[in-house]
């Protein structure tokens, strides 16, 4: 009987490590805008995009207010070494830049920057709906 107990309480947990080892995709899903950044070399020409909207079937979209989609491309995800951040992988123009998403805010840290080192840092946050 004492062994059954373990067995079971070594299934519990196994499925608890199996499940919680999973990405929730859905909380990466929305809509972006920047927040806040540090620029670092502004001799680099890049179009800048005030939203980025990321869409469920794995496309994203760097866009202006009220203006036609400007830059598309797809993403994924990967945990992070933390477990409170995801690091997301954006794939446009033939460049892949990563991401990292803690909680509500997308950073972006040089040489990983959408605008091709334009900034050391750069933040999206996530807009309600």
């Amino acid at each position: 009987m004492k062994n059954l107990y373990r067995f079971i309480l070594l299934s519990i947990f196994t499925l608890y490590l199996s499940c919680s080892s999973k990405i929730d995709e859905k909380q990466i899903i929305g809509k972006y805008e920047i927040d806040k950044f540090v620029t670092r070399d502004t001799l680099v020409k890049a179009e800048e995009y005030r939203l980025l909207l990321i869409n469920a079937d794995k496309t994203f979209e760097l866009k202006n207010n009220n203006t036609k989609t400007n830059s598309v491309g797809t993403w994924k995800s990967n945990k992070s070494e933390n477990n409170n951040e995801i690091i997301i992988e954006f794939s446009f123009s033939n460049r892949k830049v990563k991401g990292i998403l803690n909680g509500t805010i997308i950073s972006f840290s040089y040489p990983n920057d959408l605008y091709k080192g334009r900034y050391s840092n750069l933040l999206y946050v996530k807009l309600r709906k």
